[in-house]
């Protein structure tokens, strides 16, 4: 999408026809540079509905520009939501302006902070190095470690109570479907980096590693059994894993665990990918809710966006909210391989 000038602005307000955006938050970019990355991702946010009015740049603001594209009264009348900035250079930001947008009621945000509070993840790329150090979250006390750990405990127990007949069932299906072990143990990397037995039900035929190397899962992957499909897009091929959750190793909530073989080469391409690893890794968690089935480096690029955000943020709440959007990805069967 191209960078929009002070000419072709339009200044019309929402419309409001039938099918129309009218009910979404009308945005307008403030930006520097290539605005592209921020006005392609903002249409894919999924709590809310966005739409950017226009972007301005910054580097054609005058006096008589700022007046017509920022004063209160005309973006009142165009119903604007909010502003998202966008520049490297903060000297040429039209502070006073942007400062009067606030006092009436017009969100100010840097992208950094749009995506963090609208679209709930963490965007490493247009970070600055030093917000790591100064923002708020990312800490760790002995109580919300034991949160975690009576809320896991809780969940846990209550799931294999649940699902016992299920899963013997499910077991017995797999014997009779295909030859090799009913559930396997895989190494995956957990809190710390430290490694660990992860337990699922086998949804794969026995050899389907023979080659040696650790292959990622891809759509119609004909390594997956006639059972295997099934187990997968249900997700009941991680139910013993509430065994891994039980011993310590897991947590009902967190971000997925990856195999060794491949946190090394996604740690060397991604930075701060090391970070997931300060919490324990989880059964689900908000990059598996938000993101697609992760089978590529970008894709884990991604999907480190969201488990960045649930590391700052984690707490009670936000695992209820996770626990409940995962039943809605089981019923709808979205994202599984």
């Amino acid at each position: 999408m191209s960078m929009l000038s002070v000419a072709q602005v339009d200044h019309s307000p929402a419309p409001t026809a039938a099918g129309s955006r009218a009910t979404a938050r009308r945005l307008i970019g403030l930006a520097s540079g290539d605005a592209t990355a921020l006005l392609d991702l903002i249409p894919q946010i999924q709590e809310q509905r966005f739409e950017v009015v226009r972007v301005v740049r910054v580097d054609d603001l005058r006096p008589d520009v700022e007046l017509i594209e920022l004063s209160v009264a005309a973006l009142l009348r165009d119903q604007i939501w909010g502003i998202v900035v966008s520049a490297s250079d903060h000297c040429k930001l039209p502070c006073e302006a942007l400062l009067q947008c606030r006092i009436n009621g017009i969100k100010v945000l840097s992208e950094t902070s749009f995506w963090e509070q609208e679209a709930r993840f963490i965007d490493t790329a247009t970070q600055n190095p030093s917000w790591f150090l100064s923002a708020e979250g990312f800490r760790s006390s002995q109580v919300e470690q034991l949160r975690q750990r009576a809320f896991d405990l809780i969940i846990a127990t209550a799931l294999l109570a649940l699902t016992l007949p299920l899963m013997l069932m499910v077991a017995l299906l797999i014997k009779l479907d295909s030859r090799g072990p009913i559930m396997y143990r895989q190494n995956r990397t957990g809190l710390g980096g430290r490694s660990f037995s992860m337990l699922k039900f086998r949804s794969m035929r026995a050899d389907a590693e023979t080659s040696g190397s650790p292959l990622w899962c891809q759509q119609a992957d004909p390594r997956i059994t006639r059972v295997g499909r099934f187990i997968r897009l249900t997700r009941i091929d991680e139910l013993p894993q509430l065994l891994n959750v039980l011993h310590g190793n897991m947590s009902i909530i967190g971000p997925r665990p990856e195999r060794p073989y491949f946190v090394d080469r996604l740690a060397a391409a991604i930075p701060h990918y090391n970070a997931r690893h300060s919490v324990k890794p989880g059964i689900t968690g908000w990059a598996q809710v938000k993101a697609p089935y992760g089978a590529s480096i970008e894709d884990a690029r991604t999907k480190l966006r969201y488990d960045l955000y649930y590391v700052k943020h984690r707490g009670l709440r936000l695992d209820l909210l996770i626990l409940l959007k995962t039943f809605k990805v089981i019923l709808l069967q979205k994202g599984a391989r």
